[in-house]
């Protein structure tokens, strides 16, 4: 068996990623992996833990394109994850995906073993940046591993299949998720932040200043669609006391988060998506709020090259907690792949 270690040019990696100091890759985002080819029926992935005390990480692997279970990591110490194939083939194709968001803690990626890995190299593909909270990184969509109330609140991540990288599928794009459950623009869910514009600039979008800065050239993508609004209209967990929902607050910070977009991304086309999970009520103020951010970003924001406001149809969550399940991720998947097809 051959050694690769992460630089290798036979791996490709995808989403929020970093190096350490000892030269590991970090999964850091949800749905962040990597990609590669190997030769003869098995090969050998070193991968460890790497998250506060108490956490646990799940990944999932992609063999030959089918999809498999995902799986929870637990270890602190490099561990061999063997990976076979009963095909006979040229070669096999693997895909490793992170499954669990930022916050949760980090996979760390040692080498891959293996007979031999074949060199490919990939078409320039368009790419896309999926931003939001909770239903974007796809917590509580897949009890099928560990029923709803139970275990810990991350047991049910499942970001491969949320609507996210559904549509980037699809359409043949790269793409990358920014994430963090109950997020907001202006305030959080049973905080006032720190919101969306804090944490973005992290490379594990996390508030704390120490932490690495995500490095911007390493994704430069085409379209950024941003998912939030639902913890801002949110009345909070009955416990921390909470303000009525405050539209200016709102629009005024979610153009400045535009602003910041823009201002990595200057090429970048923008996509405001409603979410599907608020009350008819409180979806007719969000829809009316994005217009007028949409309105005050393209007045304000001189070299913006384009935004739009797309709303997915209402539903009622059936995953964990009232959030969208796989299927309901599908179906919003479904709605968004031809908004974004004309967008391309």
């Amino acid at each position: 068996m051959t050694q690769y270690g992460p630089d290798s040019d036979r791996i490709h990696w995808y989403g929020r990623i970093v190096q350490d100091n000892s030269g590991n890759r970090v999964l850091v985002s949800s749905a962040s992996g990597l990609k590669f080819r190997f030769g003869g029926n098995k090969c050998t992935i070193r991968l460890k833990n790497e998250v506060p005390a108490g956490n646990y990480n799940y990944f999932s692997i992609v063999l030959d394109g089918i999809h498999q279970q995902r799986i929870a990591i637990h270890a602190d110490t490099f561990i061999p994850l063997e990976i076979k194939s009963l095909k006979s083939a040229p070669f096999h194709e693997v895909e490793l995906y992170k499954e669990t968001e930022a916050l949760i803690g980090r996979i760390v990626i040692n080498k891959i073993e293996a007979d031999s890995l074949i060199a490919y190299s990939e078409d320039r593909r368009k790419k896309i940046e999926f931003i939001g909270n909770s239903i974007t990184v796809g917590m509580s969509d897949d009890p099928s591993l560990v029923p709803c109330d139970k275990g810990t609140w991350f047991d049910q991540h499942n970001a491969y299949d949320t609507y996210g990288p559904r549509t980037a599928r699809a359409l043949d794009l790269e793409y990358m998720i920014s994430g963090v459950s109950g997020i907001g623009i202006y305030r959080n869910w049973n905080t006032d932040g720190p919101t969306i514009g804090t944490v973005y600039d992290q490379a594990n979008m996390s508030a704390n200043s120490n932490e690495l800065q995500w490095d911007f050239r390493q994704f430069s993508p085409d379209i950024v669609t941003i998912c939030l609004g639902t913890n801002d209209m949110s009345a909070g967990d009955g416990v921390t006391p909470r303000l009525p929902f405050d539209s200016t607050r709102f629009i005024n910070a979610y153009v400045a988060f535009i602003q910041k977009i823009n201002t990595h991304y200057p090429d970048a086309k923008v996509l405001l998506l409603n979410t599907p999970l608020v009350s008819y009520a409180n979806t007719e103020i969000l829809n009316l709020c994005l217009q007028s951010v949409k309105a005050k970003a393209e007045a304000s924001i001189p070299k913006l090259k384009s935004v739009s406001v797309f709303a997915f149809t209402m539903m009622e969550g059936k995953g964990c907690g009232g959030h969208p399940d796989l299927e309901q991720h599908k179906r919003m998947a479904d709605e968004l792949i031809p908004v974004i097809k004309k967008m391309l």
